[in-house]
């Protein structure tokens, strides 16, 4: 009963949006209306403008990273990273890495192992980090949505996800986790950054690492196999 009203609440009850507070029930708290999920979306919420880069536009490989020097067939070249839109920088669109603190981390045959154990055992929860507009276009099924901005400590949800999720009680900085669910999170590709920030945000607070696991590919990899999305 657990994991299904932890779906009724993310689903419809609490909805949050990268730099904004939640939306409970629809109702905007500290943002305007148009910049969350409303009834009727923007057309240019549901498909952004894309333009070409301009040649000043540089593209990050990650937060640290701009290039790699190699040597090939005997000549000097650069890796860099070219932006495809201009609106496309890094941060916050750097390239994730594939190990994440220990964190295990999958691909798409394993994803579909876990989520068709979701029937199964009622302490899985496949966590899709993105904000609410995207999983409300498209998502992987079974997945709930969890923005991981629920999990940071300004947030007036986080104690209540946290409780969701199986916790007891906080301890100084860190929570103690009784009875922890096996978690799947991904979001919308390699280089999106909100699912690597929700499974940094669970193991600050205490989430144990064995119950996490990692879909680096996220929706993008997902859909490039063509898997069913719903």
């Amino acid at each position: 009963m657990k994991r299904y009203f932890l779906l009724f609440i993310f689903s419809y009850g609490l909805y949050a949006d990268t730099g904004c507070q939640a939306v409970i029930n629809n109702k905007p708290e500290g943002c305007k209306a148009d910049s969350l999920l409303s009834t009727q979306p923007s057309s240019s919420l549901e498909t952004p403008s894309v333009s070409t880069p301009s040649k000043d536009v540089t593209m990050k490989i990650t937060e640290k990273l701009s290039s790699v020097e190699v040597i090939h067939l005997g000549e000097e070249m650069i890796i860099s990273r070219e932006a495809t839109t201009e609106q496309q920088t890094c941060p916050p669109y750097c390239i994730q890495p594939m190990n994440i603190d220990g964190i295990k981390t999958i691909g798409e045959l394993e994803a579909l192992s876990f989520i068709g154990k979701l029937k199964e055992k009622k302490s899985r929860l496949v966590i899709d980090t993105r904000e609410s507009r995207a999983y409300k276009k498209e998502t992987i099924p079974g997945a709930i949505n969890l923005p991981y901005t629920m999990l940071l400590d300004k947030s007036p949800y986080q104690k209540k996800v946290l409780e969701l999720l199986g916790s007891g009680r906080k301890m100084k900085r860190k929570w103690f986790f009784k009875h922890p669910h096996q978690l799947l999170i991904f979001g919308e590709n390699a280089f999106s950054s909100t699912a690597s920030n929700a499974i940094h945000e669970l193991i600050k607070l205490g989430y144990p690492k064995d119950k996490i696991l990692y879909y680096r590919g996220g929706i993008g990899a997902w859909k490039a196999s063509g898997l069913t999305l719903i």
